[in-house]
């Protein structure tokens, strides 16, 4: 368990298990991070409503450096919404920006918990994890998907 100041940044380090959590896909069917274990993973997390672009650009540029099919590609929405919006308003929004064919690969949180047990504040930059078939972090980052840092989430996923 990562245990943080407010506002801290600390995705997890290279060779850690990702920190364990659940959410529900925009199906509203229920997930565990056990399951993103079993093969690679590009993990694109957004912890700001208004990021969704930026999500979708590191989809687009994994396509251009031709990142392997057998990656797996998933998307972690973690938002802190007022109590207010239902997470079933909350989720049709999200459908509206996510192509149907990844919404069961699209978990959405709209009380924040996944963004606090991965330890990341909010951010309208996206933050991005390359993880092996077991699980662990071989990459991580902060940024855009056409920064320079980008580069090593590449490199882990396209090694075989």
């Amino acid at each position: 368990m990562l245990l943080l100041s407010p506002g801290a940044l600390a995705l997890p380090s290279r060779g850690e298990p990702l920190p364990a959590f659940s959410a529900n896909d925009l199906k509203a069917g229920a997930h565990t991070s056990e399951e993103l274990k079993g093969r690679p993973a590009l993990v694109v997390i957004i912890t700001d409503k208004n990021a969704g672009e930026a999500m979708r650009q590191w989809y687009a540029v994994a396509d251009q450096q031709q990142v392997p099919e057998s990656v797996h590609r998933q998307s972690l929405i973690t938002l802190k919404l007022p109590f207010f919006i239902s997470e079933g308003a909350a989720r049709g929004k999200a459908k509206g920006q996510v192509p149907q064919g990844y919404w069961e690969d699209t978990w959405l949180d709209k009380d924040g918990d996944m963004r606090k047990a991965l330890g990341l504040a909010p951010s309208s930059t996206p933050y991005v994890l390359a993880l092996d078939a077991e699980g662990r972090v071989v990459a991580s980052v902060h940024a855009t998907a056409d920064s320079p840092e980008a580069r090593s989430i590449w490199a882990a996923l396209s090694r075989r």
